[in-house]
C-alpha cells in the first residue's frame, strides 16, 4: 500500500499507541480528581502541555486542550464574534474556519484578496483594516494546496494599524512540520491538532497568548476542564499526542520530504500532457503537492489508483470537484478544477513509492481520457 493522504490524517507512531494503552491501563483516573491517583492523571497533561508550548516557544500556561482543531478554530471565531465587530479572513481557509465565520454573529465577514497560488494581497489588507475589526485569521499552511502565508509580516501590519486587534492562525497543516514560534510570527491565538503529526485523533490544542484569555469563550459549557474546553479531559489521547510530537520534531524529516514532493513534481510535469501543479514551488510546504488534471473527473482516478493500492485524495475531505471553494477562489480553469489530486507526504513515504505513483498516475489518465 502507498499512503499519499497524509494531509487528512496521518498514521499513529508506535511509540504513541504504546503511550496511549500505558495511560489507559495504568493512570485511568480523572484528571479532575483531587486524590494522588488523580494528580498522577494530571501531570500527564501537564507534560504533554510543556512539550506543545517548546515546540511554538509558548508559555505552558497558554495551551488548552479540545477536541480537535475545528473545535479550536469555533471557540477563537465565535469568541469574537458580535453585531459590531468585523472579522478579517480569506476565502480559501480550512471549512472549519469558513463555515464558522459565516455562521457567527459578525457584523461583517471580510475576505482578503489572493493570488492564483492562495497568496494573500497585502495591499488589499491594509486597506481592509478598520475600527471595527477585532480578529484576523489566516491559515498558515492551507491544506488543499500547501501555500505559506507571510504570517510575520501580516501580523505586522495588523499590529501596526492596531495593536489590540487578535490575530489567529490555523496552523493543522504547520506545527511539527515549519517553524511555528508564536513571538517570532506574532500570533496571539493558534490552532493545531495532533492526527496531523502521528498522534491521535480526537486532541486539538489552542495557543492562546496569557494577555487575551478573557477575551476568550468555550463552545461547549460545563466544567471547564481546560477552560476553553468543557468536559472530561482525555488524557491517554494527550499523553500520546505529546509524545508524537516530540518524536515528530527529533526526525527532522524536512529535506527528505522535499525531495519527495519535489520529485513528483517534476515527474508528473515531464510525463502527462495538460496538467497544471496548483501547488507553488516556493513558500509552500514540501508536505502538500496538488495537481490539476485536464478532462479528469478526479474522483475517477482516485478510485483507479486505489484499485493499483495508492491511496491520495480529490483535494481535501471538505470541498470537491466543481464546489471545491478554495479551488475556485484560486481561478482554476474549469476544464481542470474538477481534476485536482492532492498528494501529500510522511517519512513513511519512499522514493519507490513515488516512482509507483507516476506510472500508475500515467496509466490512469490515459485510460479515462480515452473512455471519458
Amino acid at each position: 500500500m502507498i499512503y499519499l493522504d497524509n494531509a487528512a490524517t496521518t498514521k499513529m507512531y508506535r511509540e504513541a499507541i504504546e503511550k496511549m494503552v500505558e495511560v489507559e491501563e495504568n493512570y485511568y483516573a480523572n484528571t479532575s480528581s483531587i486524590h494522588s491517583f488523580g494528580m498522577d492523571s494530571e501531570n500527564l497533561i501537564k507534560k504533554s502541555k510543556n512539550i506543545m508550548a517548546n515546540a511554538i516557544n509558548a508559555k505552558e500556561s497558554e495551551i488548552y486542550f479540545t477536541k480537535g482543531a475545528s473545535e479550536s478554530n469555533n471557540i477563537v471565531v465565535s469568541s469574537f464574534a458580535s453585531a459590531d465587530s468585523k472579522v478579517i479572513t480569506t476565502s480559501i481557509e480550512h471549512s472549519s474556519m469558513y463555515d464558522a465565520v459565516i455562521n457567527n454573529n459578525y457584523k461583517e465577514v471580510v475576505f482578503l484578496k489572493n493570488d492564483k497560488y492562495g497568496f494573500v494581497d497585502l495591499k488589499d489588507l491594509k486597506e481592509k483594516l478598520d475600527k471595527d475589526v477585532n480578529l484576523v485569521s489566516i491559515i498558515y499552511v492551507n491544506n488543499e494546496i500547501g501555500t505559506i502565508q507571510d504570517v510575520r509580516e501580516i501580523s505586522k501590519i495588523i499590529k501596526s494599524y492596531n495593536p489590540n486587534i487578535c490575530m489567529h492562525i490555523d496552523a493543522t497543516q504547520a506545527v511539527g512540520k515549519i517553524s511555528c514560534d508564536v513571538d517570532k510570527l506574532g500570533v496571539d491565538l493558534m490552532s493545531f491538532s495532533a492526527h496531523k503529526f502521528h498522534g491521535p485523533k480526537g486532541v486539538g490544542i489552542l495557543y492562546v497568548r496569557n494577555n487575551i484569555l478573557s477575551k476568550i469563550r468555550p463552545v461547549i459549557y460545563g466544567g471547564r476542564q481546560e477552560i476553553v474546553s468543557s468536559g472530561t479531559v482525555n488524557h491517554p489521547a494527550i499523553s500520546a499526542a505529546g509524545v508524537a510530537l516530540e518524536k515528530q520534531l527529533m526526525n527532522n524529516e524536512y529535506k527528505y520530504i522535499e525531495d519527495l514532493n519535489h520529485a513528483l513534481r517534476k515527474a508528473i510535469e515531464a510525463s502527462i500532457d495538460d496538467c497544471y501543479t496548483i501547488s507553488p514551488k516556493e513558500n509552500s510546504s514540501a508536505y502538500v503537492l496538488d495537481v490539476c488534471f485536464k478532462n479528469i473527473k478526479s474522483e475517477v482516478l482516485v478510485h483507479y489508483l486505489e484499485d493499483n493500492g495508492i491511496f491520495v485524495s480529490s483535494g481535501s475531505a471538505c470541498s470537491k470537484g466543481e464546489d471545491n471553494r478554495i479551488l475556485k477562489a484560486l481561478g482554476i480553469d474549469k476544464d481542470y478544477i474538477d481534476g485536482a489530486i492532492r498528494f501529500s507526504f510522511s517519512n513513511d513515504t519512499s522514493m519507490d513509492d513515488i516512482n509507483k505513483t507516476v506510472e500508475v498516475l500515467k496509466e490512469g489518465i490515459e485510460m479515462i481520457r480515452e473512455v471519458f
